[in-house]
């Protein structure tokens, strides 16, 4: 299984690149999500932007291998990244966002003994943390499909569905303002 960090969004609404970006106190956030899949992962991904691609590299050394979406689907969001990762081998993926930084290792081992599912907490889904099979020709006619949402490729595409756990909402806040952190 090949863990996949999200890391390649533009953070308009954070106002500054939210992969590399560090609350006080912690490291940043690519580094806290790679850091998470490491012991889940026989290999981590992270798919960064043109922007970011470097810095990140510097972050997370030889933790992972930083990549980027392919042409001509750069910056078209998750569904893009997991082309990208398909593109490097990847069948088997445990897919994580970059800005959980109160997700446990814990929650994510528990998404990784389930396959085709995605997380869902309190009544909410959590499509970027998700446990699916995949190939690169699925994804490759999904986006040329013009299809890009996340949720509908993983419901639609690979029929995945939710997986209930019993955690804390606070370890799934996805800050997307600087003001909420």
């Amino acid at each position: 299984m090949i863990g996949l960090v999200l890391a390649g969004g533009q953070s308009r609404r954070f106002g500054v690149d939210k992969a590399t970006y560090a609350l006080p106190g912690h490291p940043a956030n690519v580094v806290s999500a790679v850091k998470r899949l490491l012991p889940l992962c026989e290999q981590v991904i992270v798919v960064a932007n043109p922007a970011n691609q470097r810095q990140i590299q510097d972050l997370v050394g030889d933790q992972a291998t930083v990549i980027l979406d392919p042409e001509p689907f750069l910056g078209e969001g998750p569904v893009a990244g997991i082309l990208a990762a398909c593109q490097s081998g990847a069948k088997e993926l445990l897919l994580s966002p970059c800005d959980y930084p109160n997700l446990t290792t814990q929650s994510m081992r528990v998404l990784a003994g389930q396959p085709m599912r995605y997380l869902q907490v309190a009544g909410k889904n959590h499509y970027t943390l998700a446990h699916f099979q995949t190939d690169q020709e699925t994804v490759q006619a999904w986006l040329s499909g013009g299809q890009r949402r996340l949720q509908d490729f993983l419901k639609g595409a690979l029929h995945c569905q939710p997986l209930v756990i019993n955690a804390d909402p606070k370890e799934f806040t996805n800050y997307n303002q600087r003001s909420s952190v």
